[in-house]
């Protein structure tokens, strides 16, 4: 069981957290208990029916695993970064005086960027594992910080996602590393309110989430617009547009926030359905042939993830996607080769995953204050390790090179 401690209001509230609890009961706890049923792509793993011992992960990288970094809020209710190294241990690190939102290592190991959470103007430069803060830097005049920012040009430049407080336009903000992270260069993002930035080859992938599902704090332009939420494609030499894919008709109640590159340079894109009732919307998109092809899980599990991909995160094979849904209190694998669902793991108020370095393996943590290892193949996904934490994790991990 997860430790238990008392936490300030804020840190008691953590954007998945009371959603994902009242969600419990109907989404997460069902899992173990039943199969889903078919589904239009045929019928889903199920996990009771799935032996651990053929899960375990069997093939790791080269290299090993040098662990995840993420954002957590501890036992005193204080914020802070953390890390989980290769064995899963826990490494809390440098005090922080506001809730972030994803913390991005830098490529060679030095520094990672912890970028404040809309609609904060501020991000701190912490070292490599997160133990110690060393700097800090402000949005562009007007602007607030989107929760997202990457490195390019190899760490030479970080690239941050900021928002026009006045009219939600969204801006790539180019600094430089070795300047303090200073503003060298911005150009649009090709839509309102970006989320999520991250490189492609010569392409920088920015998903404009458009609309805004929070409305407290908030960014009020972004909860007026009728803006639709896009997909873009920009040149990351010089910023111009390459490709712009907007959510269908269809789907405009769908927020695209979340991101990651596929080993082809290709990119998958994950929503936010900020519309009120059921969310039984598809909720992850392949760019493909510059539109966006929704995988189709079909209605059920659709509906488990409860309207809402916290983060996407693809395996050290490239073949296997986790997708954590923190108000259905889930973390679901997808096969990229078919673009079915492998499985549904349990993980209330679970929205932080990352690769954790073997093919088909990943780390989840939750803000319940469980660290929880996934192993999959194609024949289905399932939790082979779960351990309590210290600290109740936030939105996102990042790993560790």
């Amino acid at each position: 069981m997860a430790r238990r401690f008392e936490a300030s209001a804020e840190s008691k509230n953590l954007p998945h957290a009371e959603e994902a609890r009242s969600a419990v009961s109907k989404h997460a706890v069902g899992l173990s208990r039943a199969p889903f049923g078919l589904t239009r792509r045929g019928a889903l793993a199920v996990l009771g029916g799935a032996s651990l011992a053929s899960l375990l992960p069997l093939r790791a990288r080269a290299e090993p695993f040098a662990g995840v970094l993420g954002s957590a809020a501890d036992g005193l209710g204080g914020f802070r970064a953390g890390a989980l190294d290769g064995g899963l241990g826990e490494e809390p690190g440098a005090p922080l005086p506001m809730r972030v939102h994803a913390l991005v290592p830098r490529p060679d190991g030095r520094e990672a960027v912890a970028v404040g959470r809309r609609p904060s103007d501020v991000a701190f430069v912490l070292d490599g594992r997160g133990a110690a803060m060393l700097s800090s830097f402000r949005a562009s005049p007007g602007r607030r910080f989107s929760g997202h920012g990457a490195y390019a040009d190899r760490g030479a430049t970080f690239l941050s996602a900021e928002i026009d407080a006045g009219t939600g336009e969204g801006v790539v903000v180019v600094r430089e590393v070795a300047a303090s992270y200073a503003v060298s260069g911005e150009h649009p993002s090709a839509g309102v309110g970006p989320h999520e930035i991250i490189p492609l080859s010569r392409r920088l992938a920015v998903a404009n989430g458009a609309k805004e599902p929070k409305t407290d704090p908030g960014i009020a332009a972004l909860g007026r617009t009728r803006a639709r939420s896009n997909l873009a494609l920009l040149d990351a030499a010089s910023g111009a547009v390459v490709h712009v894919a907007e959510a269908e008709a269809s789907m405009e109640s769908l927020s695209l926030r979340h991101l990651v590159a596929t080993p082809e340079s290709g990119v998958i894109v994950g929503a936010q359905d900020t519309a009120k009732g059921a969310h039984d919307l598809p909720l992850i998109a392949r760019l493909d042939g510059g539109k966006l092809r929704w995988f189709d899980p079909g209605y059920e599990a659709a509906a488990r993830f409860g309207g809402y991909i916290g983060q996407l995160s693809i395996d050290a094979s490239g073949r296997y996607l986790a997708a954590s849904g923190p108000v259905g209190g889930v973390v679901g694998v997808f096969d990229l080769k078919s673009e079915d669902l492998l499985g549904l793991i349990a993980a209330p108020d679970c929205c932080a995953v990352a690769a954790d370095g073997t093919t088909g393996g990943f780390v989840a943590a939750t803000g319940l204050g469980e660290v929880i290892r996934i192993a999959s193949h194609e024949g289905g996904a399932a939790a082979v390790e779960r351990r309590s934490s210290r600290l109740r994790w936030d939105n996102h991990l990042a790993s560790l090179a």
